[in-house]
This record gives structure tokens, sequence and C-alpha cells, in this order.
């Protein structure tokens, strides 16, 4: 066992089993190989409790069915359930619920008990588990670190490389740190319509008045937050999917009619983990190495926005567009008469740098080539001998580079001359828009820009787009046909 979910997870059943037994958070640790301190750590960070106090709860609350269902003595239950004296179990019983175990059965009294805790398969990542979020409100702290620009797609996460260069070089010469192993991460959107984010790793400070030279201050203001905390094996394990994960988990907390909050789309994130922190048993061969992440996002109350509380999803924009002659380089991803999981396509070619390869090797200015020349592509087209009417399309991945750029090993070409596309723009949640052909295709051809039956069409992931979101963490998705007259 190696996965943080499936460890906290058998953490719960044992406590689960042991409710007769005598069980502590000592005897569970050496159960799955911690040491108790870890395991107290680990359980209050997940579950906001104490494992003792979670123990003795799930006891009382599992006595009560004795205490109404049977007619075993107080004293019987007490020793049943390993409380040594039948005063102890009493007074804990008085405590927990405001009235002794024979009141309890003499009134029948409505008791809200603790109900065991679980985990869920949406918390589950396959490099972690993930809780929240929560409102909390984070009071204002400094930090100094190293600043860098970063597509907006990628400055969610910091490379490695510049993570491990802060830690190494440039953390020591920082004055007045406080918990230098305590690393912060602040991430930050850039300018209006900047195809650029930023992202500094960082480390508190008590105060901004010496600043190193080639170093950057930054003062995170009081602020309403929406926390999020995160359980993996290594620091190195937080990537891309992982904050994209946290982000789609976030805005669908926020879309709850009753929710009170928007994400502050101008915001900052604070990303906050204890890379020198490890739990586990260090003598054993395989020790655990599970690391905390905290994330705190900026949120605003609804009353305070002066906007409408709702923005309809939709068709946003359709129109003509002039495109070069380009090559499409990409790899065929799916054969199928059913959409395929384009979303789950595209993350898995963000994290394996497969888009990197073809910018590599195009070698341009991509906010230059074209307008929508920086964005991803999804291409699908009819299968070859398929008839107008035919439905089995071919999904490739990819993007456009210009003509005769040389096909890097492992990928395949599709040349496309100078030609005119109706561009539909889809506007919605993230998990939505790949939903939108049909309606698209249908509105294009009503505008005279495309004829029913297509030989094939593209989705346009662009980067300030598709990539930023807004207020009420919507984005644009742009469908693409070739345009006839």
């Amino acid at each position: 066992m190696n996965n943080p979910y499936d460890l906290l997870e058998g953490v719960l059943v044992s406590i689960e089993k042991g409710l007769k037994e005598y069980i502590n958070a000592d005897s569970i640790a050496d159960e799955f190989g911690l040491s108790e301190r870890h395991l107290q750590r680990l359980f209050k960070f997940a579950f906001n409790l104490s494992i003792g106090s979670y123990i003795r709860s799930r006891k009382l609350a599992a006595s009560i069915d004795d205490l109404l269902t049977t007619d075993l003595n107080v004293l019987d239950i007490a020793l049943d359930y390993t409380f040594e004296y039948e005063q102890s179990y009493i007074r804990s019983f008085r405590r927990e619920y405001g009235i002794t175990p024979g009141d309890l059965r003499k009134t029948g009294k409505i008791l809200k008990i603790t109900p065991p805790l679980q985990l869920f398969n949406s918390q589950k990542h396959p490099n972690g588990v993930m809780f929240g979020p929560e409102i909390v409100v984070v009071p204002q702290f400094h930090v100094i670190g190293k600043k860098h620009k970063m597509p907006p797609r990628d400055g969610i996460v910091l490379p490695q490389s510049f993570v491990r260069q802060f830690l190494e070089k440039e953390l020591q010469s920082i004055p007045n740190a406080i918990n230098q192993n305590r690393s912060i991460y602040v991430t930050s959107e850039g300018e209006e319509d900047a195809d650029y984010a930023y992202s500094m790793p960082a480390v508190q400070v008590r105060t901004l008045d010496a600043i190193p030279e080639g170093l950057d201050g930054y003062t995170f203001p009081t602020s309403l937050c929406a926390k999020f905390h995160f359980i993996c094996n290594d620091p190195d394990e937080f990537n891309l999917y992982v904050g994209d994960e946290m982000f789609k988990a976030i805005n669908d907390f926020m879309d709850s009619e009753d929710q009170k909050y928007f994400l502050e789309r101008k915001k900052v994130d604070i990303v906050i983990s204890d890379p020198s922190d490890r739990y586990g048993n260090h003598s054993q061969n395989e020790p655990w190495r599970l690391t905390e992440i905290e994330w705190f996002s900026p949120v605003i109350k609804k009353t305070l926005l002066k906007i409408p509380p709702i923005s309809p999803s939709g068709i946003k924009d359709v129109r003509k567009q002039e495109l070069p002659a380009l090559r499409f380089i990409g790899r065929k991803c799916a054969e199928t008469p059913d959409l395929p999981n384009i979303l789950k396509l595209l993350d898995n070619w963000q994290l394996n740098g497969w888009f990197d390869v073809i910018e590599k090797q195009a070698g341009i200015n991509y906010k230059t080539f074209f307008d929508g020349g920086d964005a991803y592509i999804n291409l699908a087209r009819k299968k070859e001998g398929s008839s107008n009417e035919g439905k089995l399309f071919e999904h490739w991945m990819g993007m456009f580079v210009p003509e005769g750029t040389a096909v890097p090993d492992g990928y395949e070409a599709i040349d496309f001359p100078k030609m005119t596309i109706g561009v539909c723009s889809a506007y919605g949640k993230r998990d939505e828009l790949v939903n939108y052909e049909a309606e698209c295709r249908n509105k294009l051809t009503e505008e005279g820009l495309v004829p029913r039956n297509t030989p094939w069409f593209f989705r346009r992931f662009n980067w300030l787009e598709f990539y930023k979101e807004d207020i009420y963490g919507k984005r644009l998705l742009d469908y693409c046909y070739p345009a006839y007259e």
C-alpha cells in the first residue's frame, strides 16, 4: 500500500473494525508502519480532528445501539467498548451527548452522533487525496521569492527545476525567513489579455525591508479564501493535473445556487507545502513519503459584486476567419462513433509535454502566427470511405504550424490549403464545452458559413479564451469548420 487514499481509507476501516477492541493511535500507527506522531498529524490534517477523539466518539456512537436495543447493563456495555470503568464510560458519554446512558434509556432522547468518516471517489487521485473546499480567513503575511513568467496553462505549477533552484540557492540569502522548510508558491494572472501568468516559489518572512537583489517580495492581504488541502506521496507530484482537478472541484463547489461566493478571477493563489515533512517509519525499506499541501484561493461574496447572478452558457459568437496554408502536426487518438473524452486527452498531452515537442519543432512566435495560432487543436475528420451521412470520425490531437514544418518522430502531418473557416464560440463550464458540436454546426449553417455535412472540423483550445475563466468560472471554446458561401 503506497497511495495516500488507500492509507487513509485503511485507517478508517481499521477503526470501524476495532470499536470493541483496544485500539488507539499507537496500535493503528503500528499496523500501517507509521509513527504515532506522524499518524496523529496526518489524521488531523486530513479530517481536522484528532484520531483519539474520533475513536472515542465512534465507540460511544456504536454503544448507543446496545443501550437502546439490548438489556445489557451499562457496565457490560462499557467493558464491551473497552472503557476500563463504568464511570469513565458514563463521564465520556455525558461530555459527548449531554446526557447519561441511563437517562438515554429512560427518555429515548434523539442524539446527534459522529458518523463514520469516509472518503469518496471524487477525492481520489492517482497521486494523492484531496479535501475541501472550506471558506477561511487568511491573515496578511509577507513572502520573498523568485518570480517567473509562465504560460497561463502552466502557471499553476512551477517546473521543479525552478523550485529546486530556489530551495538550494536563493532561499539561503533571504533574511527574516519564517520556517524555511515550509515552501510557499504564489501564482497570479498577468496583465489584461497577457499570454502569461506569474509563478513564484517563496518563503514567508517577517518584513519586506531587505529583499535580496534578483528576488521579489509580495504581501498577501488578509483575504477570504476557499481552502483545499491535498496529501500526496511527494511534492514533485503536485502537477498540472492535480492543479486542474482542484480548480474543477472548486468551480463545482461554487456552482451551487445557494453558494454565497465567487472566485476572484484577478487573484493570487497560495500553495503551501513542507517538502521536508515525511510520514513513516524510516527504518523500514519502503517508508511512507506523504506531504501535506494547502491551497488558498481568494473568494468574494456575491452580494459585493455588481454583476448579474448568472451568465447563461451557450453560443456567444459566430464569425468567418481566413487562415493561411497550414500543416497540422499531431497524433490520431481515437477512432470511434462516440465522443471520446477530449478533455482527458488534452490534459494527458499537456502533462506529457507532447504539445511542447510540436512547438519546439515549429520554432515560431505563436502569438503573431495568426489569430488562434497558439491554440491546441482537437481535429475530427471522417474516416476514409465513410459516407456523407456516416458518423465514424477519427479524432486527432495536435497543433497547426506553418506549412512545410518538419514532422517530429512519432507524429503525423495533415496539410491544409489557405482556407476560410466558420468559427462558433461556445461559452460554459470546462466539462460542458466539448458537447456543443451539433449546436455550433447548426448555428453556422443558419448563417450560411458551413454545410450540414463537412468532412472535418476542429475544436480550438485558445490560451486566453479557454485557459482563463471569467467570474462565473466559465470560458470559451471555438468550434471551427470549412466555410462555403
